[in-house]
């Protein structure tokens, strides 16, 4: 008999909160139920996700949704609850006032994501890289008119260096996307013997700044394969010597241009901490442009009929490079 009457009784609690209360479920991890409606009071308990509370009716008596709802927590004690933490069941055709999901970002998911990094509790920088590298290119004939006939033109490979730094692209969840800056300087010797015994030095330098985007078309834990792309705009000095058994004047040429770039490279992991091995090549595209004389011309015998300014077409430039990349 008594079994009978506990029975009822719990059977008419239950049916008096249904009567006075909605049902709830908890949607973020894990939501506190707070001794004051507020985020700085004291939490009598936490809730995990797909725990139910009740929510009295009276709640929506102005058909708006309160920051926090009134509800009691296993004590029996009252207790807050933040509202936007709990989807409430109206079984009505309102059910979709509030979201079945947590919109957003959890904010009470403290739950770190496999695998853990391998820097952790400290922060992992290794979305900053920097990248210096020795660089080789090819070189070409002067680009300067002596008017001139000449026996032989020896010329030298550009060389240089190269450094690259990158930063990976916000909102990028796969580590692909990097961006930065590219900086080249480089420098090239040409030497041309002529017919009338006068033998022209020619020195010619590259400063080269410009962004870069890189993606990484395959990583594992070895190694990477990664593209990049961009522009550089360019500072081209040039200076040219021409010498005979009497007499020499040396000149100097000054300009700029713009050269679109794509790049290839290997990079060989952690063959230090946070260090990789890395080689690749670019492919450059120089837009024409003229390099203007800086000085003027004192000795007329050895620039007789030569012209005033270099003048550089549309040339294609391939460049090697090997060196090392710092994770930061």
């Amino acid at each position: 008999m008594r079994k009978i009457k506990l029975l009822l009784l719990i059977t008419l609690t239950l049916y008096v909160q249904e009567i006075l209360a909605y049902e709830g479920v908890i949607i973020v991890l894990e939501a506190p139920l707070l001794k004051e409606a507020e985020l700085s009071s004291k939490v009598l308990q936490f809730l995990r996700k797909g725990q139910r509370v009740y929510v009295p009716r009276d709640s929506f008596n102005d058909d708006s949704i309160p920051d926090y709802y009134k509800t009691f927590d296993r004590a029996g004690n009252v207790a807050y609850i933040p509202s936007k933490y709990v989807k409430v069941i109206f079984e009505e055709t309102n059910e979709d006032v509030m979201p079945i999901t947590y919109e957003g970002v959890d904010p009470t998911d403290y739950r770190l994501e496999e695998p853990i990094p391998r820097t952790y509790p400290f922060e992992n920088r290794s979305f900053l890289r920097a990248s210096f590298s020795y660089m080789m290119a090819s070189n070409s004939k002067s680009a300067y008119d002596y008017n001139a006939d000449f026996i032989k033109q020896d010329y030298h490979f550009e060389n240089g260096g190269r450094l690259a730094v990158t930063m990976k692209a916000p909102h990028d969840k796969y580590d692909r996307f990097y961006f930065g800056v590219l900086t080249m300087i480089s420098t090239t010797k040409n030497t041309l013997n002529f017919y009338n015994g006068n033998i022209a030095s020619e020195s010619r330098d590259k400063l080269r700044m410009g962004p870069i985007l890189t993606y990484d078309l395959f990583k594992n834990e070895d190694y990477r394969v990664t593209f990049g792309t961009g522009f550089t705009f360019n500072y081209l000095k040039a200076s040219i010597e021409v010498a005979n058994e009497s007499l020499s004047e040396q000149r100097l040429f000054s300009g700029f241009s713009i050269a679109p770039y794509s790049s290839f490279n290997f990079q060989l992991n952690e063959i230090i901490p946070n260090t990789d091995f890395v080689a690749g090549v670019d492919l450059s595209m120089f837009l024409p442009t003229s390099l203007k004389p800086t000085t003027a011309v004192e000795v007329p015998e050895l620039w007789e009929n030569s012209a005033t300014n270099i003048d550089e077409g549309f040339k294609a430039n391939v460049s090697g490079f090997i060196g090392l990349q710092v994770k930061y």
